[in-house]
Formats: structure tokens, C-alpha cells, sequence
């Protein structure tokens, strides 16, 4: 009998698979009839296995939320400064000089578009880290207005929760064109005066066009 519960329970994970022959299957049924043992280490085997869910550590998924929190934050505040910046030019007017042909495109970023409703003007903001910029219209009876702007305590408070220097911001300039076009933006060094007709180094202190060498 000994040999016999071997040999069946050899052949018992096939049979509980459905994986056995149909003779293998007969002898097997025939032995269980007869042998409890045989029976309940089938009953055992055809039990299910309980799948334990691996455990997942909290502090790495803590640390995650809590950085996008502080990127979402940061991104708040950052679209906060930046619509009481643009709020804040708007409100105090346009100021800053006219650009004619002889102004041209360096390294141009073109950052966001809007629509300027005052003369139905087409408006671009552009954004560099240099302390100036330099534009260009893209056909020569085109024309563009420069217009500068610095809050300090915008960007102070910017330099304070991005704990780094927001240069990007307090290089922003303002184009508006009577006409629509394809506009990049990059370091202007110079720019057009359409009221004396002296062209200028716009920069924190604007200098006369005779001061500034013109690039290549």
C-alpha cells in the first residue's frame, strides 16, 4: 500500500492539473476511492494559494507628495507674480521705444502670445536671461514697440521661493506690431527712438546711439 500512495501521489499534481492520461487518471480516481490519505493531500493541493501583497514603504511615497505639493506651490506663486507683473504694466501704460528696421534677431525665444486689443495690435512676451534685448521686425515696413518693465519686489519674492535668481523675469519685453507675423525675441542691444530719431542702448541706463557699437 506504501508503494502504491508514492506512485499515486507522483501522478496526483498531474491529475489535479488535468494534465494526466486517461489511464493514469482512472488508476488514480480508483486509489483515492479507497486511501483518505491520498484524498486530503489532493483536497490540499487543490486549495488556493493566498498571494500576500507586497508591502510598500510610506516614507518614499510621502516624499513624492510632498514635492509635487511644493512644485504645485511654486508654480501658484509663480503664475501669481507673474499676472500682477503683467498686471501691473498694463495698469501704469506702455512705456519703452519703438523699434524700426535696423533692429535684428539674436538667439530669438519666442516665450507666450497674446492678443493686444488697443489699435487691434498682435502682442508677444518675450523672456531672456541677459540684461538686454534685441529684436527685429520680420519685413522692413514692419514696426515693433519695446516695452521694458522691472517690479523689484516681484521678483524678489520670485528669487526667495524658487531659491534662485529670476533673471528670466526681469528680462521681459513687450512687442506690439499692427499687423500679424511670425516673431522670435533674443537680446536687444540696441533700438529706434521714433520721437528725437536716436537710436538707443536699451538696458538698465539707456545710452545715445552714438555711444553704442553696432554689431555685425
Amino acid at each position: 500500500m506504501k508503494l502504491e500512495c508514492d506512485v499515486i501521489r507522483d501522478l496526483l499534481p498531474l491529475y489535479a492539473e488535468k494534465l494526466a492520461s486517461p489511464a493514469s487518471s482512472a488508476l488514480v480516481e480508483q486509489h483515492l476511492a479507497e486511501c483518505p490519505a491520498c484524498r486530503a493531500e489532493l483536497e490540499q493541493m487543490e486549495k488556493p494559494v493566498p498571494v500576500q501583497p507586497e508591502p510598500q514603504p510610506d516614507a518614499p511615497l510621502k516624499n513624492i507628495r510632498s514635492s509635487l505639493n511644493r512644485r504645485r506651490l511654486r508654480t501658484m506663486l509663480c503664475s501669481f507674480a507673474v499676472a500682477l507683473a503683467l498686471a501691473a504694466v498694463c495698469g501704469f501704460g506702455w512705456y519703452g521705444y519703438t523699434a524700426y528696421d535696423r533692429v535684428s534677431f539674436f538667439d530669438a525665444r519666442l516665450q507666450a502670445y497674446y492678443q493686444q486689443a488697443e489699435n487691434g495690435a498682435n502682442g508677444w512676451v518675450l523672456e531672456t536671461r541677459a540684461e538686454d534685448v534685441y529684436l527685429k521686425p520680420t519685413h522692413a515696413d514692419e514696426h515693433y514697440e519695446v516695452i521694458r518693465y522691472r517690479i523689484p519686489w516681484v521678483h524678489d519674492a520670485l528669487d526667495k521661493v524658487l531659491q534662485k535668481d529670476t533673471d528670466l523675469l526681469r528680462s521681459t519685453g513687450w512687442m506690439r506690431t499692427n499687423r500679424s507675423a511670425v516673431v522670435d525675441a533674443a537680446d536687444m542691444t540696441v533700438a529706434f527712438n521714433s520721437q528725437d530719431g536716436t537710436w538707443y542702448a536699451v538696458g538698465s541706463e539707456p545710452v545715445a546711439w552714438d555711444e553704442v557699437e553696432w554689431p555685425e
